[in-house]
């Protein structure tokens, strides 16, 4: 206790000092720091332990697996180890028996069950026994069991045809089920070859520049190689779209107009057709001309070709070009009563000067559907006896000297007939215009060549659709009742007629539409009782779908008729008018000629009955 007093005396004693403690106060230790910390340091290696063996665990057995993809199991079947080959020449003559041997090698240590081999034959094959069957060319057959580690072939044979250079393939496909397994595997291939030769040849002169519009004589020619006679060949031509066939010496079949019989063609023996036209097209369109010499099946019309050739050729404007446009158009669907303005446009794409050119413009109307009374020309003359318009120096100055590059324009018009001329024999109408272009006489440094330019345009003309709506209330097909003049109060039937008229083509899809005024009731009787009538009660509309109407109908043959009929309750605030009973009546239909959607109507129809001869005025308006 003297200590503690002492202590505290020195503890509050100016400047006093203390010694170190020797041994900390027991509160200040930290007795189990060195133990917890060695604890915790312990179960974190154990945890890194354990992760380090669960990854090298894991890269054990991704590494198996890996070696089981590569080498795989003995026990497992694998599709990669059945092979399927097909081997045969590489190059071969057209129309030669050609022979492909299909090989199958099983690899696996399972047998194939139910093995069957499909071959599909190339194109331009035919069989070598039989006729060709319907639909694609194969051969299928069955191969049975093939043990492991064997082996089983076939042979397919077949006649192959083909232009020089044609590249043909075949290919194969196995169909098999492994020993035990219930699944159907499939195997495939395929073999390409080309066709080196032909016993036949077949080639094309023609104009290493064509001209649109420009008269043209292509040539094709055909030889033999053979060291036999070839026989029964007959040559295909397909011209392109825009050749404008003029002739052809010889002719061609009667039965075929793209089939010239050639017949029997012996050793060196050749031969030539040629073809005379003209080449419609835009400036820079490649058209391509196509001829095979072969052998026509009239049993199926199909060709079999020994050899085949495609001639491409870029088509450029005309030395003397000429351009139409109509109403400002190129291609132009015409109606009946319009006003056609040509615009005839002309340019000089010669490097030298053309003098005294002359333009003829010719007018052909099928059926008369231009009224050629009507046509008004300016700088030219028309001529009724050719039905042509020429414009010449004489007549259009600027004709006198075209310099090169030069452009120009001449113009006329003429309007179509409002009701087309019509006949049993009736053709779709239209009108065609063909222009040419030519120079006064030779132009320096052309010399032989036709410089002229020619160009042609057919315009369509639609057909007129016609709709006319009615209302009887005597002598109807429909018997009718009620006061008239009609009252208030009281209902008044009246029966509605729809009738149809089509002009010069077929019109399809064909609808008739009309609604009636709120206070008028449809009462669901029709005549014919079969017409397709539908009447929508929320919208008051009537709708009539006619379909198809051939052409003639109501100027040929009697109009296409309907009636429906209405009944009309007046009120008070429509006594000495008189109420319309059907509104305005809409017709609309496709042109199957020209394509293009016509539409017509009639106006509505009141109690007036301007069509019924039996109403007299004082039975016309509502009477209280």
């Amino acid at each position: 206790m003297a200590n503690l007093e002492e202590l505290k005396k020195r503890l509050y004693k100016e400047k006093e000092a203390f010694g170190e403690r020797m041994i900390s106060p027991e509160l200040a230790r930290s007795k189990r720091a060195k133990a917890f910390f060695w604890h915790e340091t312990a179960r974190e290696v154990s945890r890194n332990g354990w992760f380090l063996w669960a990854l090298v665990l894991v890269f054990i057995l991704i590494f198996l697996g890996f070696l089981f993809f590569i080498f795989g199991s003995p026990t497992i079947f694998k599709s990669q180890k059945v092979e399927l080959k097909i081997e045969g020449a590489k190059e071969i003559k057209s129309g030669d028996r050609i022979t492909w041997q299909v090989k199958v090698t099983n690899n696996n240590s399972d047998t194939l069950e139910g093995a069957a081999l499909v071959f599909n034959f190339p194109d331009g094959a035919m069989p070598a026994v039989g006729a060709k069957p319907a639909g694609i060319f194969r051969e299928r057959r069955s191969l049975g069991k093939i043990l492991p580690g064997e082996s089983a072939s076939e042979n397919f044979d077949a006649f192959v045809f083909g232009g020089r250079g044609a590249l043909k393939e075949a290919s194969a496909v196995l169909e098999y089920r492994p020993a035990g397994g219930s699944a159907v595997f499939a195997t495939d291939t395929s073999f390409q070859f080309s066709v080196a030769s032909a016993p036949v040849t077949v080639s094309f002169k023609m104009p290493g520049d064509l001209r649109i519009g420009q008269r043209v004589e292509i040539e094709v020619d055909y030889g033999s190689q053979a060291a036999e006679i070839v026989p029964g060949l007959s040559l295909m031509l397909t011209l392109p779209d825009g050749f404008e066939f003029i002739s052809a010496s010889p002719a061609a079949s009667a039965q075929n107009k793209n089939i010239w019989p050639v017949g029997n063609l012996k050793p060196s023996q050749t031969g030539s057709i040629k073809i005379k036209g003209i080449v419609r097209g835009a400036n820079l369109e490649s058209k391509v001309f196509k001829a095979a010499l072969g052998i026509l099946n009239e049993a199926d019309n199909s060709f079999l070709a020994y050899d085949e050739i495609m001639e491409p050729a870029i088509l450029h404007a005309p030395f003397l070009e000429a351009d139409i446009l109509v109403n400002d158009q190129q291609k132009y669907i015409a109606f009946p009563g319009d006003t056609l303005s040509f615009e005839i446009r002309l340019k000089n794409n010669l490097p030298t000067e053309v003098k005294n050119a002359s333009l003829e413009a010719k007018i052909e109307s099928a059926d008369g559907a231009a009224d050629l009374g009507s046509i008004r020309v300016e700088g030219g003359s028309y001529s009724e006896s050719s039905k042509s318009i020429l414009w010449n120096a004489s007549t259009h100055g600027a004709f006198k000297v075209l310099a090169p590059d030069a452009e120009d324009r001449v113009t006329f018009s003429v309007k179509v007939k409002n009701n087309l001329p019509l006949s049993s024999e009736s053709l779709r109408p239209s009108i065609k215009l063909s222009v040419t272009f030519n120079p006064g006489g030779e132009v320096a440094g052309f010399s032989g060549t036709d410089v002229s330019g020619s160009v042609a345009l057919e315009i369509k003309v639609s057909s007129k659709l016609q709709a006319a709506a009615s209302a009887l209330y005597a002598n109807s097909i429909i018997s009718n009742s009620g006061p008239l003049p009609p009252k208030t109060g009281q209902e008044t039937t009246y029966t509605v007629f729809w009738s149809l008229a089509n002009m010069a083509n077929d019109v399809d899809n064909v609808v008739v539409k009309s609604s009636l005024p709120p206070y008028i009731n449809f009462k669901n009787v029709i005549m014919p009782a079969d017409a397709d009538i539908s009447f929508d009660k929320a919208s008051n509309e009537i709708i009539w779908k006619v379909g198809r109407i051939p052409a003639g109908i109501g100027f040929l043959r009697p109009a296409i008729q309907v009636a429906f009929q209405v009944g009309l309750t007046p009120s008070q605030n429509q006594v000495d008018t008189a109420p319309v009973i059907l509104n305005a009546t809409e017709v609309s239909g496709r042109d199957t000629y020209t394509d293009q959607i016509l539409n017509s109507g009639d106006g509505p129809i009141s109690t007036d009955l301007p069509d019924d001869p039996n109403i007299g005025f004082s039975q016309k308006k509502v009477v209280p």
